[in-house]
C-alpha cells in the first residue's frame, strides 16, 4: 500500500501550486485507478474539484467526452460554442475554434485552484482528448489542475507531454490486508489469500470478487465457488470486448475463460480460431502465456465471459477441451464440468495436488473448490490431507489452513485426525506460531497404539516447540518418548525428530553431536537430504558460533538443490539471520534485502520482522526500526516462543545502546538475559557483554564489574574464538583504570581478520569510550575515529552515528588532526609513500627495510584504519587532508 500512498502525496503537489498542474496515472484494468482519483478527491477537503468518468462507448460519438466534462462543471454552452458543435456523427469537428472558445469561457467562470479528475481518459473520442489536452495546458496559468487516468501504457497524444505515473501491481500481502479491511463480514485470512491468488495484483479485481461472495462464503461455511459471479452484467463487457477483438478472438477468450488454464495446443484446435488469433491476444496482454498454458490474468474479465455463456454452451465447450487436452488433470476437470456424474471428487483433488507440483496454484484451488461443491456421499479426506501437505510445501500456508479448518468439520478416523494434527503443527512450525504441546500430548495418548509413527512425529514437534521456548528438560523427555515410539513402529526417525534433536544438542552445548550431524549431512548427496535437515543443522551450527560451517550447510537450500519451495524461501530468511548472528554486516544487509525481495515474506514469523528491525537499526533509520519493534513489543511475553521474544528484547536494547539511552538498554538486556533460562549459547554471551557495556557507558562501573563476575563462569561454557573475544572485551570493560586500557590494547594486538570487522570496530569503540572516561582525550578520539571508519566501511551506520555523537563533543579541528596523530613516524612515512603510488618494493628500498617489513606495517595500518587495501588506505587519509 505504501507505493499508493507515495503516489497520492506526489499527485497532491499537482493540485496545490506545483509549477506543473497536469498528471496522468496509467495502468491496466483492475489496478485501482478510480480508487486513486477518489482518494485525491477526499484529500482536497474544501478545494473545488470535479470528477469526470468516461465509459467504453464515449469513443463512438464525436465530442461525447467533452460533453461529459462540460456537464460536470456544470457550464451552459454559449451560442458561439453551440454553433460549432456538429449535428451528425460523421460531420467534421473544428477542434481549434471550440477549444479557443471554451478557453475564454472557462478562464472567466472557473474558480482558481479547481481540480479536474478525469477517469479513463483513453475511452474518450479523439476530438475530446485533443480539446481537453489544449485546455489542460493553457489553464495551468489560471491555477487549474488536471489529473487523468488511462488504461493503456500509451497516453493519448495531446496528454503525452505531461508527467505520467504508471500504477504497479500490488504485492500479495497488501492485497490480502485490503481484502480483510474491505470485507463487510469477518473474512478469514485463508479466504483472503485465495482472493489474492485470483486477483493477480489487481486491487480492483480483488474488490469486485470480494463483493460477489455470499455471506456463507465470507463466514467460511462452504467452499468458495470459482470463478466468482460478477455483479456487473456480462453483456456490457462482451459488447466492449467485441469492439476490441475479432469474432474468432472472442471465441478463443470464451474457451480460455471456462477453465483456470487452457493448453496452447488445445486453443489452436478450436474451430475457426487460428494460432495468429491467440498470439494477438497474448501480445495485447489480455491473455497470459506460460508453460505452454494460457489463462486470463484479469479474473474479473474471465468471470464476465464465463457467466455470459449459457449452461449448455459451457458443457459443450468443456467437452471439446476434455477431448483435445493431453493433461490428465485438466482432462478430468473439464470432463467433470461437462458431465457432473462421471468423475469422482477424490480423483479431481489428486489431480489438483499435481497442479500444485507444477506451480499452478490458482488452477489447483479451482479444481479442489469445484470438487468439494460436488460432494454427495463420498468423503475425500485422504486426498484433501495430501493437498494440504502440498500447499504447505509450496509455501501457501494460509490457503492450507483453510482446508485444515474445512476437514475439522468432518468425522475423521483416528489416523486421519493424527495426520491432520501433524499438518497443522507443521504449518505452525513453518509460519512461527505457538505449537499446542498440550493438544499434542493428549492426541498421542489417545491414538498412539495404532498410529506409532504419526504419534512419534508429533512428539518430535512438541520437543521442538519446547526447545524454542527454552524448556530443555521437558524437550528431552518428549524426545525420549518420540524415540521409543519410532522404535516400536520399526520406523526411521522423521526429519522433524532430527530437527528437534540437533536443536536440543546445540542449546545444551553438545558440540560434538552437532558436528557429527554436520559431517553426516555434507557427505551425503544433497538430493537425498530433506530440506528441514539442512536448515536444522545450519541453525544449530550458527547457534554454536560455527558460522562458516553454517553457511556450507545452508548452500544446498540456497542453490536450489532442495525440491520444496518453502525450504528455499526459509533458506533466504535463515541466510539473513545467520549473517546477523555472525556479525557479518555487509552480507547480512544484502541477505535481508534478498529476503524482502522474495515472495514468501510471511514465513517464520516474527523472524522476518526481527531481521528487518536489525536492518533498519544498522541503517541508522529509527523511523523504520521503531514501528517494527513497537508492533512486536505486545507479543514478546507469552505470545512468542522465548527464543524469538529474547531476540526482540535484545534488539530493543541494542537500539537504546546506540541512542545513548543507557539505563533503558540495561533494562532490556537484563530482561533478555533472564529469558534465556536454561539456554547458554553465543547469543547469551553477547547479551551479557552488551549489558556490561551499557552499565559502563552509564558510569555504573561497579555494576559492570559485578555483572562480569556473576556471568563469567556461564559465558566460559561456550567455546570457540568468537566467544573468547567477546568475554575478553567484557573483561576489559569491567576492569578498572590502566588495567582496562592494557587489556583493550592486548585485544587489538590479538585480533585476526576471521574475528570480523564489526568486532574490531566494537573493540576500538569501547576502548575509545574508556580512554575518554580516563581523560585521555586525544587517544580517545583516535580510537573512536578508527571505530567510526570501520562502521561506515561495513555499513553499520547506526553504530557510526553513535560514534558521531560522541565525537561531536570535540572540536572539528581536533578531530581532523587526530587521523594523522594516531600514526607513528614510521607509519606516517609508509602512508605518504602509498599515497604517492609507490610499490612495496619501492618503499622497502627507500626505507632500507625488507618487503615483508613493509607488508607488516601495512597490515597494522589496515587494522588501525579499518581499511583492507592500499587504495582504501590512501583514500582514507586523502579525504581527511582535504
Amino acid at each position: 500500500m505504501r507505493n499508493r500512498q507515495v503516489l497520492l502525496e506526489k499527485l497532491g503537489k499537482f493540485t496545490k501550486g506545483h509549477r506543473d498542474r497536469v498528471a496522468i496515472v496509467s495502468g491496466g484494468s483492475g489496478l485501482g485507478k478510480s480508487w486513486v482519483l477518489e482518494q485525491i478527491g477526499q484529500r482536497l477537503d474544501g478545494q473545488p474539484h470535479r470528477l469526470i468518468r468516461s465509459n467504453k462507448h464515449d469513443s463512438a460519438w464525436p465530442l461525447s467526452g467533452l460533453f461529459s466534462f462540460i456537464s460536470a462543471i456544470p457550464l451552459k454552452l454559449s451560442p458561439e460554442i453551440s454553433g460549432l458543435v456538429p449535428d451528425s456523427t460523421d460531420a467534421e469537428v473544428d477542434r481549434y475554434r471550440i477549444a479557443i472558445a471554451l478557453l475564454q469561457e472557462l478562464t472567466e467562470k472557473i474558480e482558481p485552484d479547481t481540480v479536474f479528475l478525469i477517469d479513463d481518459l483513453d475511452f474518450m473520442d479523439p476530438d475530446s482528448q485533443r480539446i481537453l489536452g489544449f485546455l489542460a495546458s493553457r489553464l495551468q496559468g489560471n491555477r487549474v489542475s488536471f489529473i487523468a487516468t488511462t488504461n493503456s501504457a500509451t497516453v493519448p497524444e495531446p496528454f503525452d507531454v505531461f508527467q505520467r505515473f504508471p500504477l504497479e501491481m500490488m504485492d500479495s500481502l497488501t492485497l490480502k490486508q485490503i481484502a480483510i479491511d474491505e470485507s463487510v463480514f469477518e473474512l478469514q485470512e485463508s479466504v483472503a489469500e485465495i482472493l489474492v491468488c485470483f486477483a493477480r495484483g489487481n486491487p480492483g479485481t480483488l474488490l469486485e470478487h470480494l463483493s460477489s461472495l455470499s455471506e456463507a462464503q465470507k463466514s467460511n461455511q462452504e467452499p468458495l465457488t470459482l470463478p466468482y459471479h460478477a455483479r456487473i452484467e456480462s453483456s456490457s463487457t462482451l459488447r466492449a470486448l467485441e469492439a476490441r477483438f475479432t469474432a474468432t478472438q472472442i471465441t478463443a477468450l470464451k474457451y480460455i475463460a471456462i477453465g483456470p488454464v487452457l493448453p496452447f495446443a488445445v486453443a489452436i484446435k478450436i474451430p475457426d480460431v487460428t494460432e495468429h488469433d491467440v498470439s494477438e491476444l497474448v501480445n495485447a496482454g489480455v491473455v497470459r502465456f506460460s508453460q505452454e498454458l494460457l489463462n486470463l490474468p484479469n479474473a474479473l474479465m474471465r468471470s464476465h465471459l464465463f457467466w455470459g455463456l449459457g449452461s449448455m454452451q459451457r458443457r459443450q465447450m468443456h467437452l471439446l477441451i476434455a477431448e483435445a487436452a493431453n493433461s490428465i488433470e485438466l482432462k478430468l476437470f473439464h470432463q467433470s464440468r461437462a458431465d457432473d456424474s462421471q468423475i469422482p471428487s477424490h480423483q479431481l483433488i489428486r489431480g489438483a495436488v499435481r497442479l500444485v507440483d507444477d506451480g499452478l496454484i490458482h488452477a489447483a484451488i479451482e479444481v479442489v473448490e469445484w470438487a468439494l461443491t460436488r460432494l454427495d456421499s463420498e468423503h475425500p479426506a485422504p486426498e484433501v490431507l495430501q493437498f494440504i501437505q502440498q500447499l504447505g510445501r509450496s509455501g501457501h500456508l494460509g490457503i492450507a489452513w483453510r482446508y485444515i479448518k474445512y476437514l475439522d468439520g468432518f468425522s475423521l478416523a483416528p489416523e486421519q485426525k493424527l495426520m491432520l494434527l501433524n499438518h497443522e503443527v507443521e504449518l505452525r512450525v513453518i509460519e512461527g506460531s505457538i505449537i499446542p504441546t498440550a493438544s499434542i500430548h493428549s492426541a498421542v495418548e489417545e491414538h498412539h497404539v495404532n498410529n506409532l509413527a504419526l504419534s512419534a512425529n508429533l512428539m518430535s514437534m512438541s520437543a521442538l516447540a519446547l526447545c524454542l521456548d527454552g524448556k530443555l528438560g521437558e524437550a528431552h523427555t518428549d524426545l525420549q518418548r518420540a524415540r521409543e515410539l519410532f522404535s516400536a513402529a520399526e520406523s526411521a526417525p522423521s526429519p522433524r525428530f532430527r530437527h528437534a534433536q540437533v536443536l536440543h544438542d546445540s542449546y545444551t552445548g553438545h558440540q560434538a553431536s552437532v558436528m557429527s550431524s554436520y559431517q553426516s549431512v555434507i557427505q551425503r548427496k544433497a538430493a537425498d537430504v530433506n530440506g528441514i535437515t539442512f536448515l536444522t543443522v545450519a541453525s544449530a551450527l550458527s547457534t554454536l558460533g560455527y558460522h562458516e560451517q553454517a553457511r556450507t550447510a545452508l548452500l544446498p537450500v540456497l542453490n536450489g538443490t532442495s525440491t520444496e519451495i518453502v525450504y528455499k524461501s526459509l533458506g533466504l530468511l535463515y541466510e539473513a539471520q545467520f549473517a546477523i548472528t555472525a556479525h557479518d554486516v555487509p552480507r547480512a544487509l544484502r541477505a535481508v534485502e534478498r529476503w524482502n525481495a522474495s515472495p514468501s515474506v510471511d514465513l517464520m514469523r516474527p523472524l522476518p520482522s526481527i531481521v528487518n528491525a536489525w536492518y533498519w537499526i544498522m541503517k541508522a533509520r529509527p523511523d523504520q526500526a521503531g514501528p517494527i519493534l513497537d508492533a512486536l513489543r505486545p507479543f514478546v511475553i507469552g505470545q512468542l516462543p522465548s527464543i524469538y521474544s529474547t531476540l526482540v528484547t535484545e534488539l530493543q536494547g541494542l537500539q537504546a545502546l546506540m541512542s545513548a539511552r543507557f539505563d533503558e538498554a540495561i533494562t532490556y538486556f537484563q530482561q533478555a538475559q533472564l529469558a534465556y533460562g536454561e539456554i547458554v549459547s553465543i547469543h547469551y554471551v553477547e547479551t551479557c557483554v552488551n549489558l556490561i557495556e551499557a552499565f559502563s557507558c552509564a558510569h555504573h562501573d561497579q555494576e559492570a564489574a559485578n555483572e562480569f563476575r556473576a556471568t563469567q563462569s556461564l559465558m566460559a561454557r561456550i567455546s570457540g574464538r568468537h566467544a573468547k573475544m567477546l568475554i575478553l572485551r567484557a573483561q576489559a570493560i569491567a576492569l578498572p583504570g590502566d588495567i582496562s586500557l592494557a587489556r583493550f590494547q592486548a585485544l587489538l594486538d590479538t585480533w585476526q581478520p576471521a574475528d570480523g570487522q564489526l568486532e574490531l570496530a566494537r573493540i576500538h569503540h569501547c576502548f575509545g569510550t574508556r580512554l575518554g572516561t580516563a581523560g585521555r582525550q586525544e587517544q580517545s578520539i583516535e580510537q573512536l575515529v578508527i571505530a567510526r571508519t570501520i562502521y561506515r566501511n561495513i555499513g553499520a551506520l547506526g553504530w557510526a552515528q553513535r560514534v558521531d555523537s560522541q565525537l561531536s563533543r570535540v572540536t572539528e579541528s581536533t578531530s581532523e588532526d587526530t587521523n594523522f596523530k594516531m600514526l607513528s613516524a614510521d607509519e606516517a612515512q609508509v602512508v605518504a609513500m602509498v599515497r604517492k603510488g609507490m610499490t612495496n618494493k619501492d618503499i622497502a628500498e627507500e626505507l632500507f627495510i625488507t618487503v615483508s617489513a613493509v607488508e607488516a606495517r601495512l597490515t597494522r595500518l589496515f587494522r588501525k584504519t579499518g581499511t583492507s587495501n592500499r587504495q582504501q588506505l590512501s583514500a582514507h587519509f586523502t579525504a581527511r587532508s582535504n
